[in-house]
């Protein structure tokens, strides 16, 4: 007759690393609550009552306007730029004080005469005197060249995006 044998399983008793794993755990707890504390804005982030109505803001962004001012420049002769943004902007109802933040400048060429590097030529040309003249303008904008065949060589397409600033009250 066979005898039968109890074959008992060893288990590994973790109850000594409780207390390493709560340690853990307070530490890690202290590091979340040490960087929430240390990355506070500073300044009045909790402004008084007597703050005037912009500063008054709970929230403020850019948005982008959907449709841009296309300008078509004829042998670079530069329009009075200003002007032409100041009457869009009203006609769109858009704050004046919006910034243009995407300039594309599209040159032409003919292409059985010219290579396609005239057009970008043309464009980088045209983008200099603009910002000579009108500095401003370009300061806050991201600026793009590229080319076409679809125009007379002669002229220059300038398309302005622009965004204004929305403020979101108490």
């Amino acid at each position: 007759m066979k005898s039968r044998q109890l074959i008992e399983n060893d288990e590994d008793d973790i109850s000594g690393l409780a207390g390493w794993m709560y340690t853990d755990l307070l530490v890690g707890l202290m590091v979340i609550f040490l960087a929430t504390i240390t990355f506070v804005p500073e300044g009045t982030f909790f402004k008084d009552s007597g703050s005037t109505p912009e500063q008054n803001s709970v929230y403020s962004y850019s948005r982008v306007v959907k449709e841009p001012l296309t300008l078509l420049i004829q042998d670079e002769q530069l329009p009075d730029i200003p002007a032409i943004i100041r009457d869009f902007l009203q006609q769109k109802n858009l704050a004046l004080d919006s910034n243009v933040v995407y300039v594309q400048i599209v040159g032409s060429y003919n292409e059985k005469l010219e290579t396609p590097e005239k057009a970008v030529s043309r464009a980088l040309s045209l983008s200099q005197k603009l910002e000579a003249a009108y500095p401003d303008i370009l300061k806050t904008a991201s600026t793009t060249f590229s080319r076409t065949t679809s125009i007379p060589p002669n002229q220059v397409v300038v398309r302005f995006v622009f965004a204004e600033q929305v403020s979101v009250g108490k």
